[in-house]
């Protein structure tokens, strides 16, 4: 005999499925594709980085540092390696070229991604959902293609985005917070810039997304937290991110 109460809940299992069904739906009338930041937006690496640079520095005896320092280290997050290797050169009067401090960025950043960097809690199933829906999506992302590489291939993201993974190498080394790099990813996505969404959660990301005419959902973390007025929303992980887009 089925009891009221598992009726009841199975009506209403029904009924929550087809209620993501139909918001996925409403998504789909106004989003053409979504593209991704990748460091800090699809994986969790808000600290990764930081220990890289520190491991940089550590390398050239530099392993102190004042409140202004620790503020300079702060908005590197997100910067292209060229520009963030020159601007540590700069900053702590390195004698290692901006070549030599690229390098061991490099190496440093292999190695720590190669330990447990893992999605952004709800990724995997919010891209399901997308892939379903037959909503398009791609990454573009300012990490270097040396890093970028060990990455992709140990969490598999030719399974989530095909070929559609842009590094600054594809748009003649233009970095955010140019636009070139989400120009490119819609034109390969075959969508009007104006019809993408950008998941995005550094300052570069921000105006890159705002200068290619793309609305912005932010990944909140705790470098980012007083940036959120550059973003039309924002979201702790994915598990918020359909409520985010149906307010795009």
């Amino acid at each position: 005999m089925i009891l009221a109460w598992q009726v009841y809940s199975n009506s209403n299992s029904l009924n929550d499925t087809n209620n993501r069904k139909g918001t996925m739906k409403q998504i789909k009338q106004k989003i053409k594709a979504i593209i991704f930041d990748m460091d800090g937006t699809i994986i969790d690496t808000e600290d990764m980085w930081k220990n890289v640079t520190l491991d940089v520095l550590a390398k050239h005896g530099i392993t102190t540092f004042g409140a202004e320092e620790e503020l300079f280290l702060k908005n590197l997050s997100g910067m292209n390696i060229k520009y963030s290797s020159s601007a540590l050169k700069s900053e702590f009067k390195l004698e290692a070229t901006v070549q030599e401090i690229i390098d061991h960025t490099i190496h440093f950043g292999n190695v720590h991604l190669n330990t447990n960097i893992d999605f952004i809690e709800g990724f995997e199933s919010f891209h399901l959902k997308l892939q379903e829906h037959g909503i398009p999506s791609g990454i573009a992302t300012n990490a270097h293609p040396s890093n970028l590489k060990g990455i992709s291939e140990r969490l598999e993201f030719a399974k989530f985005f095909g070929t559609n993974i842009y590094t600054p190498a594809n748009v003649n080394n233009t970095p955010k917070p140019a636009p070139d790099l989400f120009l490119h990813t819609a034109a390969q996505l075959g969508v009007d810039p104006s019809e993408c969404v950008v998941f995005e959660d550094s300052i570069y990301g921000f105006q890159a997304a705002k200068a290619a005419g793309m609305k912005c959902i932010a990944i909140r973390n705790s470098l980012n937290k007083d940036l959120m007025h550059h973003v039309h929303d924002s979201i702790n992980n994915y598990h918020e991110a359909e409520e985010a887009l149906k307010k795009i």
